[in-house]
């Protein structure tokens, strides 16, 4: 009998046992490398329409989220709630779309924040952290913002009080008067009515919107609830619309069809629903909102 070789028996056997180790070092890997690669499907990207802004203006801040797939590929949870500083929220809008070239799909989610200064000086918007499952293999993933700051200028020097006590001795006189006061007073009343001779929706708009200034004044809730109703109006005169029967998300989706650009149907929107929200909530107004909100909505509507 040949002498078994016990050498050439050992070496086979730790051969063996190599590979078997670098099998499961490479199940490991595989492991810990797979949920990082699938976190690399989705991206996410900040913008602001302006880093410099008046006190009186406002600043667009986007945020967007990109993956390759279909609309539910990712699932996403609690409602985002960036935290800012120097600034509030004034008007708040998202969407989803999907483009495809024949068999990619990509998937686009905008979240988009009107921002109005609260105070002058830095204005700081803090990193935003997106928790998202994917679908359908319920993988939990996040994703983070960066910061972002503007600058804001300090507020215009609010415009002189002016003097009524002459015009209330005025009014008063003319109803003493008799006859003819009355008669002019009735005609101004006159003039003042809504009326349908000529005018387009958006001339009457604007006319029950210097009537509103004039009669709110600096009472801010006064202006967003008269705010309210004549934006309604214009709504169902214009276009034919109930909006106090819509949401958000459905008026913004009927206007889009309305040859209205997108700014114009955002801040439009916005003002409409946040006055809602203010005419039946308590409402605290910063030095000079009411006027700058009016001048805003002035200047949107002259240009339609």
């Amino acid at each position: 009998m040949m002498p078994v070789d016990n050498r050439h028996a050992r070496g086979e056997s730790d051969n063996g046992l190599d590979e078997m180790i670098k099998v499961l070092i490479l199940l490991i890997c595989l492991c810990v490398l797979v949920p990082s690669v699938m976190a690399q499907g989705i991206s996410v990207s900040q913008s602001l329409s302006s880093f410099n802004i008046a006190y009186e203006d406002s600043v667009l801040f986007e945020i967007e989220l990109k993956w390759d797939g279909s609309q539910s590929a990712y699932l996403f949870g609690e409602p985002l709630n960036p935290a800012i500083d120097g600034m509030i929220i004034r008007g708040f809008s998202s969407s989803i779309s999907s483009t495809s070239d024949g068999s990619d799909e990509v998937t686009t989610k905008q979240y988009r924040y009107v921002l109005a200064p609260i105070s002058s000086g830095p204005g700081q918007i803090a990193s935003v952290n997106i928790s998202y499952i994917t679908w359908p293999d319920s993988l939990p993933g996040e994703l983070s913002t960066e910061p972002m700051s503007v600058v804001i200028a300090e507020p215009l020097p609010p415009p002189p009080k002016r003097d009524w006590s002459l015009l209330y001795y005025l009014a008063g006189a003319l109803v003493v008067v008799g006859s003819v006061g009355t008669i002019m007073l009735w005609r101004r009343s006159l003039s003042q009515r809504p009326t349908e001779s000529g005018r387009t929706v958006v001339e009457q708009f604007l006319e029950n919107l210097a009537l509103l200034k004039q009669e709110a004044g600096d009472d801010h809730k006064k202006f967003q609830s008269g705010l309210y109703r004549i934006l309604a109006e214009f709504f169902k005169g214009q276009y034919g619309l109930k909006a106090d029967e819509l949401s958000e998300e459905q008026l913004a989706g009927e206007l889009s069809g309305t040859g209205l650009n997108e700014q114009a149907r955002q801040e439009i929107t916005a003002w409409f629903f946040q006055a809602k929200r203010d005419k039946f909530s308590p409402v605290t107004a910063g030095p000079g909102e009411t006027i700058r909100l009016e001048a805003e909505i002035r200047e949107l509507f002259e240009k339609l």
